[in-house]
Order: C-alpha cells, then structure tokens, then sequence
C-alpha cells in the first residue's frame, strides 16, 4: 500500500513540475509564440503552395504530440522553413497530394531514427556543416521569396520595405511586443485603411474557424509511389532531426538542463505521423521560436502546448482579420527570417578559421544550393570532413633502433585502416633471425584492422616481445 502511495506521489509531483510548476509565464510567454507564429507558419505553407490552414493545423498538431511525448520541455515544433524547402519540390514536381503521404513517411523514419538512436550521432556534425546549412538555408527561404513579386506594381515593393522598416526599428521603441507581428499590422492597417488592391491570405487560401480533421492521403501505395516518396522523406528526416535536436541542445543550455536526444527524435516523428493524417506539412522545431520561449522564462510541456493552441484559437476567433493579411506583410516576415537564419559570424570569422573549415562550410552551401536539398548538403559536409579527420590522424611514426642481437621498433600515432599498410612494410624480413622489441606504449589502436594487423605481426615474427601501455 504504501509504495502504491509512493508511486502516486511520485507521479503527481512529476506532473505538477513538467506541467504546472511555471503557468502564469508558460501561458503568457507561449502566448506571444502562437501569436508571432500566424504570419509564418503561414508564409511556409504558401511556399510550398498550399493553404495557411495547412502550416496552422501542423503546429497545432505538432504542438499536442511534442507536450506529451517530447524530450525537451518549452520546445516549439511547427510547420518550418527547412522542411518547406524540401516540400517545395515535392509539390512542384508531383503534386501538393504527395504532401500527406511524404510527411507521414517523413514521420515513420523519425521515429526508426529515434529506436536506433541516431541522435547519439549529432555530436558528429561538424561546426562547419551546421555553418553551411543555416546559411545555405537562409539563402534558400530568401530566394524563394522573389517569385511573390513577379507581376506586381512597386506597391509591393513599398509595403515589403515598410515591413522590414517596422521590424528593424521598432525594437528601438520597444521590445515587449514581437517586431515580427507589428510588421504584419502596420501593412494590414496601410492596405485597409488606403483601400490598396495587392494579394493576401484569403486571395491563398481559405482561413476558417475549423479544427484539422483526420484523412488518409489519397494515393496508392506502391513501388512507384514509394520510390518517389521515400527520398524525400528520408531528406525531410534528416533535416527535421538534425534542426530539432540542435535546438533541443540550445534550449538545454538555456535552461540549464538535458534532454534525451533519441526520445525527442521519436517524439518528433510521431508528430509528423499525426500531423501527416490530420491535413498538415512535415514540421520540426523552430529555433527562434523556441529560443524566445525559453528566454522568456517557459520552462514547462504546457507551454509547448498551449504555443499550438493559441495560435489555433486565435485564428479561429479572428480568422476574418487574418484572412486580410497582404502577402508583403508575409513577404518582410520571411526576408527577415532568411537574413537572421544566414550566420553573418560564420562570414566575419572566416579568417580566423582553419581553411579545411571553411572549404567544407562553402561546399556545403553550394551543394545545397545546386540539388536544393538540405540533407544531400549535410551528408556530403560530414562525409568530406569526415574524410579530412582521417587524413589528418593518418600518421603514424616509425623508429628502428637495431643492434647485433636485438631489434627495436618505437611505434606512435594512431593505427587503422589507413595506416596498417605503412605499418607492415616497416618491418624487415632480415629481423626474423634477431629478436624483436615492439614497444607501443604510444600506439593507439583504432578499429578490427588494427587488431588484424597485430595479429599479422605476431603470427610473422615468432620470436617478438610487445611492450604495451600499462593500464
């Protein structure tokens, strides 16, 4: 009875702490996210060429799943820019109908990323890749922004200057009030109140007061489909996780605690599967928003969901205001997402950093820019700094001391695949008459083929004496 007591206990203080502990903040911080999120969430889903409802039913749906099964509490996950990019594609190329499908595949890796524990491999990435992807990113979401101008008056022009006015200035007024969101009402209030005839939400799409209702994407499922559908899903994976744990890992020094990277990679595909079934995008987390939260005191799962909530609430209650927001107004929001998302540091710092680092930041960027494809860009930045790493600890120093009797070999660096062949040719077939001393206290032994290799040596020279480091 009384470790059933202990249980309850435990369970309803652990609630009262990831849930409760922080409301009046959580709500209020959440609040101003959901708030900030409608412009957009919303500028993504037209990316890719689909309704605002879409971008607004996958943060309310990622925002439910993440509370309750995430790792890193006051996390924000929505429909993101990273993601939009990839689906832009899909769109073009296939149809937005591929869209549900790809996210629910998008979802299903995820989580297989999660049970194998890929997140363990994050620490793997390279600054310099992650240089190369924020960068290659921000160029990628400014780019696309040009398309909303073809055919348009300098009007257009005006009012996205006007909103990039708005969101540089009036944090000099004050910063209580997200830059972000009183960009989006200066130009509402400027078209509305001029009368000024120039594309909005509601031109995009409908904005309705509806809740996302559950939906099985329309399309078969076979070799064709799944060829086309899984390449993207396995791109929109990695992009999603890498984005998502490494805000998980920001937000971790934040707030001054850890989260478990391979329960938040699961978390974040189950998410997508949901999202994926009930009319939503592949999403991940968003590291601005998510920043904001965080430093705003959040501290809680409830702010992670009520982020979602919010923003499904208020535009359920004020759809008809947010169906008449112009798309310049959109337009200044993503020009201003693209240029904070470019690191200006990694630029400044390029001569101060190793050029090995560099290289691999730039080809990192151009290999994105040219597929369009952030994930192809990361794997090719890992693989040739990966590459870089083994050339760079290939080394392996040789010393032959020799007398009448006895032959000494001082072995150091480090020995594998790459240096095995170097090592064997180091021995001379004319010291199988004399005895010799392998000392490789400074040696170290990095993988089978080293073990293979000294297994070589020992079965060639019988008569050898291995002085190993003493643990």
């Amino acid at each position: 009875m009384n470790s059933k007591l202990k249980g309850c206990d435990y369970l309803l203080e652990t609630i009262k702490r990831d849930w409760f502990s922080n409301i009046r903040v959580d709500l209020l911080s959440s609040f101003v996210v959901g708030l900030s999120m409608i412009p957009e969430t919303a500028g993504f889903a037209i990316m890719v060429g689909l309704s605002p409802m879409v971008a607004f039913y996958t943060t309310f749906c990622m925002s439910i799943v993440l509370a309750f099964c995430g790792a890193r509490k006051a996390m924000i996950s929505a429909a993101a820019g990273s993601m939009a990019l990839v689906l832009v594609v899909v769109a073009k190329k296939y149809g937005v109908e591929y869209i549900g499908l790809v996210t629910i595949a998008t979802g299903i890796i995820q989580i297989l990323f999660g049970i194998f524990k890929i997140g363990n491999l994050l620490r793997f990435v390279p600054k310099s890749v992650m240089y190369g992807f924020v960068n290659s990113l921000g160029i990628m979401l400014f780019v696309d922004q040009l398309h909303f101008f073809k055919g348009q008056s300098y009007i257009m022009y005006i009012l996205v200057l006007i909103g990039l006015a708005v969101i540089y200035l009036f944090p000099l007024i004050t910063k209580k009030i997200p830059q972000n969101l009183m960009a989006i009402i200066v130009v509402t209030f400027i078209v509305v109140i001029f009368h000024i005839n120039v594309p909005n939400l509601g031109t995009l799409g409908n904005i309705s007061a509806t809740l996302p209702s559950f939906i099985i994407p329309k399309i078969s499922i076979n070799f064709k489909t799944l060829s086309i559908v899984i390449p993207y899903a396995f791109s929109l994976a990695i992009v999603g996780s890498v984005e998502s744990l490494l805000t998980a890992q920001s937000l971790d020094e934040i707030i001054g605690d850890k989260s478990n990277k391979n329960k938040e990679a699961m978390a974040q595909g189950i998410g997508n599967v949901v999202t994926g079934f009930f009319s939503g995008m592949a999403g991940c987390a968003l590291i601005g928003q998510s920043t904001i939260n965080s430093k705003s005191g959040a501290k809680t799962r409830l702010s992670t969901l009520f982020a979602g909530v919010s923003l499904m609430i208020l535009v359920s209650v004020f759809s008809s205001y947010v169906s008449k927001i112009p798309i310049a107004a959109l337009v200044s929001v993503m020009i201003m997402i693209s240029i904070t998302t470019f690191s200006i540091e990694s630029v400044k710092k390029i001569h101060k950093t190793p050029i090995i680092d560099t290289v691999v930041m730039i080809i990192t960027v151009i290999t994105v820019l040219i597929t369009q494809n952030l994930a192809i860009g990361v794997i090719l930045g890992v693989i040739i700094n990966a590459l870089v790493f083994v050339y760079r600890v290939a080394k392996i120093d040789i010393e032959k001391i020799e007398n009448e009797k006895e032959v000494l070999y001082k072995i150091s660096g480090y020995l594998f695949f790459a240096t095995s062949k170097k090592f064997l040719d180091s021995f001379d077939e004319d010291d199988l008459q004399k005895s010799i001393v392998l000392d490789i206290t400074k040696l170290k032994l990095m993988d089978n083929v080293a073990k293979q290799t000294m297994y070589e040596i020992k079965n060639k020279f019988k008569n050898i004496i291995i002085k190993e480091e003493q643990n």
